[in-house]
């Protein structure tokens, strides 16, 4: 196993952790960097963790081309940001792709950890580390009373973005969202789609995130979002009970013929195929199917989206059709 792969808990209902920090090299402006600026700090990032023998060989550098097809790929495997793969720049990241540092995003260094299923400290215990190698070779902008500058004043403080991934599709389709949002508001948390900031939800799944970075610990941070994240969870559980209560055979036969369709379908969109996978993810978690890990639906919730698949349109709607009927074949309906 990687360095950089972190497994956690609620894997039925949580796909992914992320934990990102925003760092500045002191030296260069926040605005208006050249991409030959960008090239100087990725250089020193590399550097960074070229000095470290013990995980010099896990890491790659890659030059972001700005609006590349290879850029959009990045942003949906979660290894870069739609603003990096707009504006174009740099990424250093683990061949697991575990850990990622993006070099010319709104701040000058976004070092991310992903890991599967509810993992926050394990997350934030590995960012350390990264950010602890790059800060003993890098002098980063560091304030004693503000703590880490960036960019927005919103990620002042600890620099810290804490988010885990929830899969929320009866909330999301029988109107408890809203509430659900609003409760995360008051503890400090922000619900946003799959991609983060200005992104729309695909697939019933929704990134919770931390507002606040300023007068708080990263331990602090997490652990209120492991709080805030077992509460959604709980909400969304609830929520399934109910709707088994008040009508198990609807809920069933969305799920069956959602089977069915991935098991038979010969073309398939991306917004059908999102769907169907969202219901028999609830199939599995719910006890109507099996025969498939809820962790493998979740992967082929990534798998096939357009830009993985590559092709025309007509050519992408009949791999993707094809990809799934080889993951759902052994999906089978619990009487």
């Amino acid at each position: 196993m990687s360095t950089f792969t972190q497994k956690g808990g609620f894997t039925d209902l949580v796909a992914t952790t992320r934990v990102r920090l925003a760092r500045n090299v002191h030296g260069y402006t926040y605005r208006g960097l050249g991409l030959g600026e960008y090239k100087e700090i990725a250089d020193k990032v590399w550097a960074a963790l070229q000095s470290a023998p013990s995980i010099a060989s896990d890491f790659t550098m890659t030059e972001v081309r700005a609006g590349s097809r290879e850029a959009s790929a990045l942003v949906e495997k979660h290894l870069i940001s739609p603003d990096l793969a707009r504006k174009g720049g740099y990424l250093v990241a683990s061949t697991d792709g575990g850990a990622a540092i993006m070099i010319g995003e709104e701040d000058h260094i976004r070092l991310q950890v992903l890991g599967s299923g509810l993992c926050p400290k394990e997350c934030m215990e590995t960012a350390r580390r990264l950010a602890g190698l790059l800060e003993s070779q890098m002098q980063m902008d560091y304030d004693e009373k503000l703590g880490y500058l960036t960019a927005c004043p919103s990620n002042l403080g600890t620099g810290l973005r804490a988010s885990v991934m929830l899969h929320l599709p009866v909330l999301a389709a029988y109107g408890g969202l809203p509430q659900m949002m609003s409760w995360a508001g008051r503890q400090g948390f922000t619900v946003r789609g799959a991609y983060g900031e200005g992104s729309k939800a695909s697939g019933a799944f929704f990134q919770l995130s931390n507002q606040i970075t300023l007068g708080l610990s990263e331990d602090a941070i997490i652990d209120n979002l492991i709080d805030a994240a077992t509460g959604v969870i709980d909400a969304e559980k609830k929520a399934r009970e109910q709707l088994r209560t008040r009508d198990e055979i609807g809920l069933s036969d969305q799920v069956c013929r959602a089977a069915g369709t991935l098991k038979t379908a010969r073309r398939i969109d991306t917004a059908e195929a999102l769907d169907c996978l969202s219901y028999v993810l609830i199939g599995l978690q719910m006890g109507y199917l099996r025969g498939v890990p809820s962790q493998e639906i979740m992967a082929a919730e990534q798998a096939v989206r357009p830009v993985l698949l590559g092709g025309t349109a007509g050519e992408r709607d009949i791999k993707r059709a094809s990809f799934l009927r080889a993951v759902s074949e052994k999906l089978e309906v619990l009487d």
